[in-house]
């Protein structure tokens, strides 16, 4: 009976020492390819009101190929927020950082006087340097 454990014993081992070893990423090498990817786009904002007496988000429309991201508040929802003055958030990629910073200030997110978005802002990766312009515009809807 020992003999036949050994034998068996032995047997999984060779097997086992025929196994190849994975190969994992170089995560401490910034130039591997585990670090190098092409997305620079937003996968989601949002933008929160200030100053009423109950703070509400409201999530964005985002066309990453357009390069814009609308808010479009319902007009029951007007009173809850003053587009002259929020804050957004986004989510980007790991690697990838928003300019200027949104969490640092409040926005005005209404139009120009020709009717452009006055919030413009640039997603970059931090290890390519590819980067993708948007725009970020609310308005309140007639419904």
């Amino acid at each position: 009976m020992k003999k036949s454990i050994i034998i068996l014993l032995s047997a999984a081992m060779m097997a086992l020492a025929g196994c190849k070893q994975p190969e994992y990423p170089d995560f401490m090498n910034p130039e591997s390819e585990a670090f190098t990817h092409e997305d620079v786009e937003i996968s989601s904002m949002i933008m929160i009101s200030v100053g009423k007496p109950l703070q509400s988000t409201l999530e964005g429309t985002i066309d990453n190929e357009a390069g814009t991201v609308i808010f479009k508040v319902p007009r029951a929802d007007r009173d809850k927020y003053d587009l002259t003055k929020v804050k957004l958030q986004a989510t980007v990629f790991y690697d990838a950082y928003i300019t200027p910073k949104l969490g640092d200030r409040f926005w005005d997110v209404t139009s120009d006087d020709q009717g452009d978005p006055r919030v413009r802002i640039t997603v970059t990766s931090g290890i390519t340097g590819k980067t993708k312009e948007y725009t970020v515009k609310g308005y309140v809807s007639s419904k």
